[in-house]
């Protein structure tokens, strides 16, 4: 069980990753070429879906469990689909995706820090990252966009913020990793 607990640390990477090229994205490009980049970005989630669900019926042939991979490669697919086929909202849509996966980012933090066993120096750090992820999904997602221009700006500066935290906790649970499998 242990070992489970922290194996999960390049998930925090990566979307520490996509933080960061999310914050990059609001604060270089203007709003006409994120509309563009957010259609491309359809595309990108439309193959995503379309692969997922590949593995799916291929995990369906032999057999395997695949509820769970079967309805995300649906979803993928129905997502990817609709920010390419509704240009004209792709851009709130985006904004409320990005809305949705800041909250289950904050929540997934907090549940990280509730399941880490003894005290690590990142635990204030994780804590405050997690409510404030929380806290910006939840602007995003019933407010896409009432946020002002420099509001979105200020989304975009965190969001750099909270990439590199994510990059340094998923380190910080990594190495966590290695000490939790010594003797």
């Amino acid at each position: 069980m242990e070992k489970k607990r922290y194996s999960n640390w390049w998930f925090l990477a990566l979307n520490g990753i996509i933080a960061i090229l999310f914050g990059l994205l609001v604060l270089l490009y203007t709003q006409e070429t994120i509309k563009t980049l957010v259609f491309y970005f359809g595309v990108v989630i439309l193959l995503t879906g379309l692969a997922l669900l590949g593995t799916a019926i291929i995990n369906l042939k032999k057999e395997k469990k695949t509820g769970m991979l079967l309805f995300e490669s649906i979803v993928t697919v129905a997502i990817g689909i609709i920010i390419m086929f509704f240009p004209q909202n792709s851009l709130e849509f985006f904004m409320i995706l990005i809305g949705v996966w800041a909250v289950i980012l904050g929540i997934v933090q907090l549940i990280i820090l509730i399941n880490v066993k003894g005290e690590f120096a990142g635990k204030n750090i994780f804590l405050f990252n997690g409510l404030l992820t929380l806290a910006m999904g939840v602007i995003l997602f019933f407010d896409p966009y009432s946020v002002a221009d420099f509001l979105i700006k200020v989304i975009g500066v965190f969001s750099l913020l909270f990439g590199c935290i994510l990059i340094y906790l998923s380190f910080v649970l990594h190495r966590l990793k290695g000490t939790s499998q010594q003797p």
